[in-house]
């Protein structure tokens, strides 16, 4: 049996600098479930997995210094998606299997 196709959440940006926003469109979206956050050389970069309806949003954390620490990060990717969805949500993180990497699962929404 195949899974059901997973949709990539379309993302536009506006607003100034300082208050730089996300809106998704083209669909409503569903409930976060996993959060996946790794440094690269050059920033750090994540996965957000979603269900109900399906979807996966992914990039780099802009503001984020790729010398900030892990929690930076993890604040930082927190809020992006609480801001995305517009729900406030509860996160436990756990160090992944390579150095640098993350794994967030949202347990509950506040």
């Amino acid at each position: 049996m195949l899974a059901a196709p997973v949709k990539r959440l379309r993302v536009r940006r506006y607003g100034t600098d300082m208050g730089r926003t996300t809106k998704p469109y083209g669909s409503e979206v569903g409930t976060p479930t996993h959060l996946v956050l790794y440094r690269t050389p050059d920033r750090w970069r994540y996965a957000a997995y979603f269900e109900g309806p399906a979807g996966i949003m992914d990039g780099g954390l802009a503001d984020t210094p790729v010398s900030s620490r892990s929690v930076t990060a993890q604040t930082a990717l927190h809020r992006t998606v609480e801001e995305f969805t517009r729900r406030q949500l509860v996160v436990c993180w756990e160090p992944g299997d390579q150095l640098d990497w993350w794994s967030g699962t949202v347990v509950k929404e506040r």
